[in-house]
């Protein structure tokens, strides 16, 4: 597994943690996705809040690397085994929620989203 693919746990992040260090960018707003606490970035939705969980939108193939990592489970709202394409599901103290959001912020920026 290469390094990229590890995401570094950090325990007692929160998602108001990850809301208030993402919309210190302007750009950045909340709003709401299927009735979840979402964060958008020129109108794209890019991070939120599911099950307890922060769930973002990086693109399927980081998506795979986080889920073969064992650091990310894919995004399935309906619970019904579809999973939304590009969307990850980070359980609490999985990951560094804050350096996935920034990442799934990159990906909307580049127009991934």
């Amino acid at each position: 597994m290469a390094e990229k693919d590890r995401v570094r746990p950090v325990t007692g992040v929160t998602y108001d943690a990850v809301v208030h260090e993402l919309t210190a960018d302007p750009a950045v707003v909340e709003t709401k996705m299927m009735g979840m606490p979402s964060l958008k970035l020129g109108g794209k939705l890019f991070a939120g809040s599911s099950d307890e969980s922060l769930v973002v939108k990086i693109g399927r193939g980081r998506v795979d690397e986080l889920v073969a990592a064992g650091s990310a489970s894919p995004f399935d709202p309906s619970g019904r085994g579809r999973p939304m394409k590009d969307w990850a599901a980070i359980a609490p103290g999985d990951g560094d929620w804050i350096a996935l959001a920034e990442e799934a912020k990159r990906y909307a920026a580049s127009g991934g989203a």
